[in-house]
């Protein structure tokens, strides 16, 4: 994408003849699914007759195919700049990160780097591996980048281009690609690494992002095999439901700097949080529904169309209201996400669904347009949790319950990176789960007619007050997001705070 233009690059490498000309046709049909804006196709020897005959056979039908020739790419590389236009320059925590992670490296051959999403830690990573390369640190000049999926490692290799010098090579080590040599750096999915752990030299770093999931067994394991003499992992969410302690493999972490914090120094879009509470009666719900789900099964389960509706007009008058730019909105189910988008689309919104039912083409393809202001809206489960890099997102609707303290933040953070083009985030809340914060209204109001039922906590008993919802919820929703509050939780817990007095009455506004 490029000044919000969809862009396919058919690249052609032969060694002693022109390309074949199903390079155009092949550029053409790829065009065609992408919905691209620009056809280019990428030659390593001058094209021959037969390409430029169908160049010009389809500029006849109106459609342009450029060619970029040998020459015209070799003058662009030779005019290229030592960095990419695009390099960022860090910022003060970026820079001391980035020294901090090189020095644990170098002394200790392990290093955990702690930041929440939006604040740039792949720029961290890409930073630290150029400067060890430029002073001739890693061992053999060779640097593995593992991720847990195709998407994340596409993505990694993309984020890391723009901080990189021209003269540091990239590779793909996945979906079948295997590289031909290895100087540099190779990305690639934990699954392909263990499929041709054989095949494979002596990296000096392997580096690991969203290092959470080294908890898993498939990463423990390559990461023995590779036995890598430097090792290091970058994270925003570090907690595990099954408490794994990550700092057993990379250390204590280096820096951690979360998403309250973030916030309070500008480091990350605004929130505009709002809570769209329902007046369900949900047991009412129970009874209605013939397969008598229990009220967790509801909302994963279960269907409201007149409840959705009413959610989506909501959403039509805020976006336009409030002039937003693009939204993502999470679903409990990929059902729910290909009706919900339906539901968007008669509001008079592009929507489409992405969700693991499509191939991964396909979504690419969604993403690009997303990516390109194409599409108003994209509804998903779980796909964008981690390894999409969205800025210019301002919306983020809620439509799925989740007592994962992880899922929660890495949703949230799909929001909060700063772009030129907002000027806040503006979530909207449809979870009732809500209704765990009426209970904490009924639970303090049953306290005060001394009819309360006491449950065993151990050492400790919590105790609830009445308060203003949205006053509740807004320090609900900084207490979870900040990555350092109880660390050994991976579950959303109620905070413990000085809460505001409620109105005279004492109910909930």
């Amino acid at each position: 994408m490029k000044a919000g233009a969809v862009w396919v690059f058919q690249c052609k490498h032969t060694t002693t003849g022109p390309a074949p000309r199903s390079a155009v046709e092949e550029v053409v049909a790829a065009g065609q699914f992408y919905k691209a804006d620009r056809l280019v196709i990428a030659l390593s020897r001058p094209a021959g007759d037969a390409i430029l005959e169908d160049q010009r056979k389809y500029a006849r039908l109106g459609l342009k195919v450029e060619i970029a020739a040998p020459r015209h790419l070799i003058g662009m590389a030779n005019q290229s700049p030592l960095y990419p236009p695009s390099r960022r320059n860090l910022r003060d925590y970026q820079e001391d990160a980035s020294q901090r992670f090189r020095q644990a490296l170098l002394d200790t051959g392990r290093g955990q780097i702690v930041l929440a999403t939006g604040l740039g830690k792949t720029v961290v990573m890409a930073d630290t591996v150029a400067d060890l390369l430029s002073d001739g640190l890693v061992k053999e000049g060779r640097v593995l980048v593992l991720g847990h999926t195709r998407a994340l490692v596409d993505q990694l290799q993309r984020a890391f281009w723009h901080q990189l010098p021209n003269w540091v090579h990239t590779h793909r080590l996945t979906d079948g690609e295997f590289p031909s040599y290895w100087d540099g750096i190779t990305f690639a999915t934990v699954q392909s690494v263990m499929s041709q752990i054989d095949r494979l030299p002596e990296f000096g770093l392997v580096l690991v992002d969203e290092a959470h999931h080294l908890g898993a067994e498939t990463f423990r394991e390559t990461i023995a095999e590779l036995k890598a003499p430097m090792l290091a992992g970058v994270t925003a969410t570090p907690w595990r439901g099954d408490g794994f302690d990550l700092d057993s493999i990379l250390g204590p972490p280096l820096v951690k700097l979360g998403i309250a914090e973030a916030l309070s120094h500008g480091f990350l879009s605004e929130v505009d949080y709002r809570l769209m509470a329902d007046n369900l009666d949900w047991k009412t719900v129970q009874t209605l529904s013939r397969n008598r789900y229990s009220l967790t099964e509801l909302n994963r389960k279960l269907i409201l169309p007149t409840r959705d509706e009413e959610a989506a007009r909501i959403i039509r008058s805020t976006f336009f209201e409030e002039r937003r730019r693009s939204g993502i909105v999470f679903s409990p189910t990929i059902l729910h996400a290909n009706a919900f988008a339906g539901i968007l689309r008669h509001c008079g919104f592009r929507a489409e669904a992405i969700s693991s039912e499509l191939d991964a083409r396909e979504r690419d393809a969604l993403l690009s347009r997303f990516k390109a202001g194409q599409l108003d809206f994209v509804t998903t489960v779980d796909m964008f949790n981690e390894g999409v890099d969205v800025p210019d997102v301002d919306t983020l609707v809620f439509m799925r319950v989740t007592h994962s303290r992880r899922i929660f933040v890495q949703q949230l953070g799909r929001g909060l990176r700063l772009s030129p083009n907002k000027d806040k985030v503006l979530v909207l809340d449809f979870v009732t789960d809500l209704r765990r914060v009426a209970e904490v209204m009924d639970l303090d109001r049953a306290a005060r007619g001394n009819d309360v039922e006491r449950l065993g906590m151990g050492p400790r008993l919590i105790q609830f007050r009445d308060v203003s919802a949205g006053s509740f919820m807004r320090e609900w929703m900084l207490d979870q997001a900040s990555l350092f509050l109880r660390e050994e939780s991976a579950a959303l817990e109620l905070p413990e705070l000085d809460f505001p007095m409620p109105h005279p009455h004492g109910g909930v506004q």
